[in-house]
């Protein structure tokens, strides 16, 4: 093959005949349309339907939000599905030919199917992440140099699929291809492209797969300390007939419109070493996956917000810190259970307290206390910083650099003041720089939380942090990094 196909960040454009399912017959000539920032858009050469029909639809006649889902063929052979299309514009030129243009977010190509839920026919998928080969650690290319010869050789080696961790629902594997090109003739181009997989131990549908690429996806995310954008996904299935009675699984191909970050292409800069690659994950926790899909929903907030602050760019300081404390806080609450006193007192004292508000207090201010006792039972974010830092003290042998007393003191009043903006806590807040450190050591006390979530011993831990120049001089030093 000449070239990768198109991903997730490509545009492309195809032109080909396209219909509504319901009215296989009716078949309109138009030209697809692929960009991440605004979907897949059709325009049609034509209107679908009588053309009453069309001008009743284009008067307000029915109801422009309704989705629709259109199946065509490409000039090159291949079905294409576009699910939840909603018909953007409609125009009647008089003398002119009628036509019409559709928006969808959803981009099948390979296969006809209606509904990316319901219709359990795929097997098997195939997903890219940025910087996937450093975390799988591959390295496909080798070259020898001959100064004699003035000669330089390069072997591409392509990953055969292997086997990287078992789940009760499904297997995972990482593959590679290899693309080459000798066009024009003064150039030749090797491009050996990594994949994860995921094997389904029966048929399952379109977000099935894409809902466990994307989780594997930010794994690798957290394991590498900032977010990966899904870059590929493909799908393989149903079978679809050969020449000579032979036959094999559709090769079919996912475009959605991009919503996480930004919508542009990864930028290509250099590649950071992980703290923990995918190898080393499997190897230090070997149920890391199967731990990860089972605690997914328990830390999933806390996750969205870890990816926030460390995947966007454009950020006030304060309001990042306070995303991250938040983070921390959300952690800790849906996997500590931890409570001030016992759950089973606390009905009882949290009845008392109401009885003993005064009689004659106002329905404002009963409604008020009230409230507040009812959540009194849930550590504050001060009792929660000391428990986390406790912790952690306990299991890796030290205390994490800065977090002591006083520095916890400060981070509550930087989130108080920030939250509410009273006056009397703003002399007692972190300056701007004083924020960011104090950020990126929330962030680096999430990152062993999650690891350790996943089943890693602090003392597998402890020698990765030597491999990030940050984390290493915040774990083991108060003072700001250098």
């Amino acid at each position: 093959m000449a070239g990768t196909p198109p991903g997730l960040y490509d545009s492309f454009t195809e032109r080909g005949l396209f219909w509504l399912p319901e009215k296989r017959d009716d078949e309109i000539a138009g030209t697809l349309t692929y960009d991440p920032e605004k979907g897949a858009v059709l325009e049609l050469l034509g209107v679908f339907g009588e053309l009453r029909d069309a001008f009743t639809r284009a008067c307000g006649g029915t109801n422009r939000d309704e989705e629709a889902v259109i199946h065509g063929v490409i000039t090159k052979g291949k079905p294409v599905s576009l699910l939840h299309a909603h018909d953007t514009n409609r125009q009647f030129p008089m003398p002119g030919i009628p036509h019409e243009t559709w928006s969808s977010n959803l981009l099948v190509i390979g296969a006809h199917i209606t509904s990316a839920d319901e219709e359990a026919i795929f097997t098997k998928s195939y997903f890219r992440f940025e910087d996937i080969e450093t975390w799988l650690e591959h390295a496909p290319f080798t070259r020898t140099f001959d100064d004699a010869a003035r000669s330089v050789t390069v072997v591409a080696e392509t990953p055969r699929e292997v086997a990287f961790a078992a789940h009760a629902d499904f297997d995972v594997s990482s593959v590679g291809s290899l693309y080459s090109s000798n066009k024009p003739a003064t150039h030749y181009t090797l491009d050996v492209t990594s994949q994860m997989a995921i094997t389904a131990h029966e048929p399952q549908s379109l977000n099935w797969h894409l809902d466990r690429a994307a989780r594997l996806q930010e794994l690798a995310s957290l394991c590498t300390g900032h977010y990966l954008p899904l870059t590929a996904f493909e799908l393989r299935g149903p079978e679809e007939e050969l020449s000579r009675g032979r036959t094999r699984a559709r090769e079919v191909y996912f475009y959605a419109l991009m919503i996480h970050g930004d919508s542009e292409r990864p930028q290509s800069t250099k590649r950071r070493t992980p703290m923990v690659t995918g190898p080393e994950l499997i190897r230090f926790a070997p149920d890391a996956v199967q731990s990860w899909f089972d605690q997914f929903d328990a830390f999933s907030s806390a996750l969205r917000l870890f990816f926030t602050i460390t995947g966007e760019r454009q950020m006030f300081t304060n309001i990042r810190l306070l995303l991250a404390i938040q983070a921390l806080e959300v952690f800790h609450r849906r996997t500590s259970g931890e409570s001030v006193m016992a759950e089973d007192a606390f009905e009882a004292f949290f009845e008392a307290m109401v009885a003993a508000i005064p009689p004659g207090t106002s329905p404002a201010m009963h409604e008020k206390l009230q409230s507040l006792y009812r959540f009194a039972n849930e550590p504050s974010l001060k009792q929660r910083l000391r428990s986390i830092v406790a912790a952690l003290t306990e299991e890796f042998g030290e205390r994490p650099g800065g977090f002591d007393g006083k520095f916890i003191r400060k981070l509550v009043d930087t989130r108080n003041y920030y939250t509410h903006f009273s006056e009397d806590l703003s002399r007692r807040t972190l300056d701007g720089e004083g924020m960011y450190w104090a950020t990126r050591r929330v962030v680096l006390l999430l990152t062993l939380l999650f690891l350790q979530r996943l089943g890693l011993a602090a003392g597998d831990i402890k020698p990765l942090l030597k491999r990030h120049r940050e984390f290493v001089q915040l774990w083991t030093r108060a003072e700001r990094p250098r």
